[in-house]
């Protein structure tokens, strides 16, 4: 090759990468655009998730798209306090442009976690979006036995039965949360 067609390759060759560049950053759907900003959002969280030691809760929280391109999004944690363990983060939705997802969350206290008020922070995960972190509070309470209504523990454990959803909603949502998780692994 001759000088002349070594300089002529040299300047075809950047001007066609720009404008493959250029042609990859305009089609909304492809990911090598950049972020305009954080498009995923959470727009319903608890103000405060309240829970006994030695015990479970549950809430809910919403992610809503306000971008123009779908995503497979999860929540995830940080700074969780000792004594309390994420439990179930519900699965990957796939969260679409202007809609809203709700994942149910589930989290648990060690039997020997301290009365005392808690904090953690929960994030959506996609690939098109950034994280942004948000703040739950966590109010752990006591047990304490109340001797001066002359309610027994018999009595007690009664009307705790009477209230149970019984052995067929744990038999449920254990095929639900067994459905989610093979559905996450195909």
């Amino acid at each position: 090759m001759n000088k002349t067609a070594n300089r002529a390759a040299l300047t075809v060759l950047p001007a066609a990468l720009l404008g493959i560049i250029m042609v990859a950053a305009t089609i909304s759907s492809c990911y090598a655009s950049t972020f305009s900003g954080d498009v995923i959002t959470f727009t319903n969280l608890p103000s405060a998730i309240k829970i006994d030691p030695g015990s479970q809760a549950s809430f809910d929280v919403t992610l809503r798209n306000s971008g123009g391109i779908y995503g497979d999004v999860d929540i995830t944690t940080r700074s969780l306090p000792d004594g309390i363990t994420v439990v179930d983060n519900d699965c990957t939705k796939l969260v679409d442009m202007g809609k809203s997802v709700t994942y149910h969350l589930t989290i648990a206290a060690s039997k020997d976690m301290e009365p005392g008020t808690y904090h953690f922070e929960i994030a959506d995960r996609s690939d098109v979006d950034q994280h942004t972190w948000a703040t739950i509070e966590v109010r752990v309470g006591g047990r304490s036995i109340v001797a001066t209504t002359g309610v027994t523990p018999e009595a007690e454990a009664d009307a705790d039965a009477e209230q149970s959803p019984g052995f067929g909603v744990i038999v449920v949502a254990s095929a639900l949360l067994l459905a989610c998780h093979l559905r996450s692994r195909v």
